[in-house]
């Protein structure tokens, strides 16, 4: 897969490439606390290897993957889709991990991202919908999501907590978007 318009080359992240997608990840979570569940103090002390689950290489089924874009040897941008394990919900996945580095925004690449999660996900075995969870503040992400078909079901309130300082908290709300596939 190639992106239109840039050197930019998406693939699946193989275990090889799980220094790079933890380096992304890191940053994103630095420079987005609001748009990752996950905090920067609890993630940085995990080693690459502990991502080897989303990678999906034991689900029969599919459904479970991250994909990367890449410039040249860099990682600018990542995707994840992890399928639900337990059985009555495993007709859904859930897109996490969506994130393009600052300086390759506004090239298509985080399109060119969830277009491609999307159809790998529509190889997947079973794989009835995507469901995934949006800062409500983050309307760029908002729209490149509608762009790509998923449609707003529902704001779950002060979803993201976050301490900035003693008796300095601030809150964010989260829209659950889902894509019937």
């Amino acid at each position: 897969m190639v992106v239109t318009d840039s050197p930019v080359r998406l693939s699946r992240i193989a275990p090889a490439d799980l220094s790079a997608y933890k380096n992304l990840r890191d940053e994103g979570l630095r420079l987005y606390p609001d748009a990752f569940d996950a905090d920067i103090e609890s993630e940085q002390a995990r080693p690459p290897e502990s991502y080897l689950g989303k990678l999906g290489l034991t689900e029969p089924l599919g459904g479970t993957f991250l994909i990367g874009a890449w410039e040249g040897r860099d990682m600018v941008g990542m995707v994840g889709l992890e399928r639900q394990s337990l059985h009555k919900l495993r007709h859904c996945a859930e897109l996490n991990s969506m994130m393009v580095r600052p300086s390759h925004t506004g090239r298509g690449i985080g399109i060119s991202l969830v277009e491609a999660a999307v159809a790998e996900a529509r190889k997947a075995i079973g794989l009835e919908q995507i469901i995934l969870r949006v800062s409500t503040t983050s309307t760029s992400a908002i729209n490149l999501y509608e762009r790509a078909g998923f449609r707003g079901c529902g704001v779950l309130p002060h979803a993201i907590r976050l301490v900035d300082a003693p008796g300095q908290v601030r809150y964010f709300d989260k829209l659950t978007m889902v894509l019937v596939l």
